[in-house]
């Protein structure tokens, strides 16, 4: 049985605009609620295109936490956050690195990982759990080896160009088959693929309102430029359907760089960024993904499948392999790929206007096609994949920790002997 597991990264863990943060939470929680001690240790660092203050975000949670002093050894000291979410306990360490690095610089690298240091020796976790190449989470790997820890290196994305980073990982892990076959074929490397467990408690709206043919991030990436040449057609020929844009890491007025004059638009509507999908998901009643890059897995999609709504993708990445049965899938032009900005034709959407207008005016086949997107959006239970993911952190552990009593101490030194961090 799987006793103890820690996630430990400079990728901040309650980021609700990543969705690698977002699996590694249901990753964390679905264990925690089977017996699991899990522990999470991360910086305050929040992806966002803008600069977002931290303390807003842990108010969002309507939770409470404190901030203590934690003791590092040669007179050195940090102020960290400790707050429990959904059973796991988790302790940030707040950052004030600039917008642009987007991550820890040296100095506060060091800090984590003093405290990293600290928690691998008091918790004594049989697995270790992280992601990211930032150099300290590589030290953070190597130093875990050391102490005869394995450590799984969780691949959410398609950005490393060699191996290096997975040098001190006993185990890579990744959520779709499309990306387990690109990285043995790119990096000669052998991953096991276990998809995102959805919790319907954090992504299935209940009382829904349908209305309306959303788009969440209008990042480049993501498609923007595709998402400009649809709404722009759909004002011309049906203004009778209303358009959601959901900012996320991108921000709604990213539109104006799309291309496209989209300031006459009567039928487009915001959503600010919000941690809680079920915001939009409730209001929404198809849902586009024309994303132009490599999608590992489609969080989006996958989501609204949940939902049962209908979603309308480009058949990038693992798209394909995320929508299985349900959904649409449409190939766009190279042009329009990330290396280049080309806005398509009204003639190259042509076949997602006709899908589009066809879901909103036939009632029995949108009515079909919400059936399939529940259905298909089984394999992401979590009682289905809660078995799956103990068996695979029980076999990376037994491979090479004995498990050790726990040391009846505090994992993270404070400057009051009595707390326990993490």
């Amino acid at each position: 049985m799987l006793s103890r597991l820690l996630f430990a990264s400079v990728h901040g863990y309650i980021d609700p605009s990543s969705g690698a943060a977002l699996a590694t939470r249901d990753i964390l929680e679905l264990l925690a609620e089977r017996g699991v001690d899990c522990r999470a240790l991360s910086t305050g660092v929040l992806d966002f295109q803008d600069e977002t203050p931290l303390e807003p975000l842990l108010d969002s949670l309507e939770l409470p936490y404190e901030r203590v002093g934690a003791l590092l050894g040669n007179n050195r000291a940090a102020e960290v956050i400790d707050l429990t979410l959904n059973g796991v306990r988790t302790t940030l360490l707040p950052t004030a690195s600039s917008l642009a690095m987007r991550a820890p610089d040296r100095d506060e690298g060091a800090l984590f990982l003093a405290l990293a240091e600290q928690v691998l020796d008091r918790f004594r976790p049989e697995v270790l759990l992280t992601y990211g190449g930032h150099p300290a989470n590589l030290a953070l790997m190597a130093r875990a080896r050391r102490r005869h820890i394995p450590v799984v290196f969780h691949l959410h994305n398609f950005g490393y160009p060699d191996r290096s980073a997975f040098a001190d990982a006993s185990t890579v892990l990744v959520p779709s088959e499309f990306s387990r076959r690109f990285h043995a074929r790119r990096l000669g490397i052998e991953c096991t693929a276990l998809p995102y467990p959805l919790r319907p408690e954090r992504t299935v709206a209940d009382n829904p309102q349908p209305q309306y043919l959303t788009f969440v991030n209008p990042q480049p990436a993501k498609g923007v430029t595709v998402f400009a040449r649809i709404a722009s057609e759909l004002d011309r020929l049906r203004p009778d359907i209303p358009l959601l844009v959901v900012e996320g890491r991108g921000k709604a007025d990213g539109l104006a760089d799309a291309g496209l004059d989209l300031s006459g638009l009567t039928n487009l509507s915001r959503m600010t960024n919000t941690p809680d999908p079920r915001d939009f998901y409730r209001v929404s009643r198809v849902v586009l993904m024309p994303s132009l890059w490599r999608e590992s897995f489609g969080r989006v999609a996958a989501e609204a499948l949940a939902n049962g709504l209908p979603v309308l993708a480009s058949d990038r990445g693992a798209l394909p392999e995320t929508l299985g049965d349900a959904g649409f899938l449409f190939t766009l032009p190279t042009r329009c790929m990330p290396s280049g900005s080309a806005v398509p034709s009204a003639r190259e959407v042509r076949p997602w206007l006709a899908t589009i207008e066809r879901l909103w005016d036939d009632p029995a086949w949108e009515t079909a096609h919400r059936a399939r997107a529940r259905e298909a959006a089984e394999r992401w239970q979590p009682d289905r994949l809660a078995d799956a993911y103990l068996r695979f952190f029980k076999t990376v552990g037994s491979a090479e920790t004995p498990i050790v009593e726990r040391k009846l101490e505090p994992l993270i030194r404070t400057q009051s002997a009595s707390e326990d961090i993490i």
